[in-house]
């Protein structure tokens, strides 16, 4: 199954004609913004299971609600064929491991271009997620989606990201590297959704290349299903892993709520692997808290815990992170922050300290 075969031989030049043709839209999100207006990932994105371009609203949400003030002219042009957005990461990163050197950097930590085609405007478009730099060009997302009934129904037809827990902006959370469904990882597949009023719901087959011949492929059936109220939410995700070198389950349920001007996030996974020496478990969580305190100042902390094996001892690994996020205006905004790890007494690594300063532009 390779539905994207088409979209990657053509994007570059889909992307540069409608980077030339487009009207800006925002892309910019991340989940603790949808606990704390109470909308779903489908209102604020062209991707109903959420991530990547902004919609119209999502859009306006963007530049004028995220920023400490408005520059400029804040209305929204409306593209009824094209659209485009994108991000830009950059920064400094310094990471300090227990008996060694500190090492630090400077480098664009990811780029990428969205474009949306739409050939039926509210039916039928074709969407584009592209990283573009740091090193080579890479397709993350490229399908076809079909949008019946007023976007009741949604159908994706290609290259996408499966439907599993939160979509969390940092793929070096811990429930997002055991899981192993994050940004760094989509497969050829379809999805079919369901967006009720207080139901959002998806269901994806879908199969990744080993790497090899057919027979390193594996098979992925993944189903996700929140129920979203104002001040809440909780859903559940299921994926199994048809792998000829051994089959991996996946259960995992999160949640997001308000107390006040805090929004908290939490997911709880558990994961089966079946090896050939027997079964392994794995447990992963994370708890994150997002504090708004003013307009344009985010304060974020989160605390993750990874249990790689059940039946190994002192193995588990913990980790702390807390960052400031400031926004001057729409389109900008900067990240401080600090993580620190607690994990194998014996593997300096695990329990290493991180600093990073970013600068986050996109439109």
């Amino acid at each position: 199954m390779n539905f994207s075969k088409t979209f990657v031989h053509t994007r570059p030049a889909v992307c540069a004609l409608l980077a030339l043709a487009c009207l800006p839209f925002a892309a910019f999100a991340e989940p603790y913004l949808a606990v704390e207006t109470g909308l779903k990932c489908a209102n604020c994105h062209v991707n109903p299971s959420g991530g990547g371009k902004r919609t119209q609203f999502g859009s306006i949400y963007a530049r004028t609600q995220i920023g400490a003030r408005v520059v400029g002219d804040a209305s929204t042009p409306v593209a009824r064929w094209f659209a485009l957005g994108g991000n830009l990461r950059g920064g400094y990163e310094s990471v300090d491991i227990p008996g060694s050197d500190e090492q630090s950097e400077s480098d664009i930590s990811r780029a990428t271009l969205y474009a949306e085609l739409r050939a039926i405007p509210n039916l039928l478009s074709f969407y584009f997620d592209e990283k573009v730099a740091p090193d080579d060009v890479e397709t993350r997302e490229a399908f076809v989606l079909l949008t019946p009934k007023q976007g009741k129904y949604t159908i994706k037809a290609g290259q996408l990201f499966l439907p599993f827990g939160l979509r969390l902006l940092d793929d070096n959370a811990f429930v997002r590297q055991s899981s192993g469904i994050n940004f760094l990882t989509p497969e050829d597949g379809i999805e079919l959704g369901l967006e009720l009023p207080k139901w959002s719901a998806q269901a994806a087959v879908s199969e990744a290349d080993g790497g090899g011949s057919e027979s390193d492929s594996t098979d992925h059936v993944s189903l996700s299903a929140a129920y979203v109220r104002p001040r809440f939410r909780v859903g559940a995700s299921y994926n199994v892993n048809d792998d000829p070198l051994g089959d991996r389950d996946m259960l995992g349920v999160f949640a997001g709520w308000r107390t006040g001007r805090i929004s908290w996030l939490a997911e709880l996974d558990f994961i089966t692997d079946e090896l050939t020496a027997g079964d392994q478990e794995i447990y992963a969580s994370l708890l994150e808290g997002n504090w708004r305190f003013r307009k344009g100042h985010n304060l974020k902390a989160t605390y993750e815990y990874l249990e790689p094996d059940r039946d190994r001892d002192e193995d588990q690994q913990e980790r702390y992170s807390l960052v400031w996020e400031y926004s001057p205006m729409q389109f900008l905004q900067g990240r401080v922050g600090m993580r620190w790890y607690n994990g194998i007494p014996n593997f300096p690594s695990s329990n290493r300290d991180e600093l990073f300063v970013e600068l986050h532009a996109y439109f």
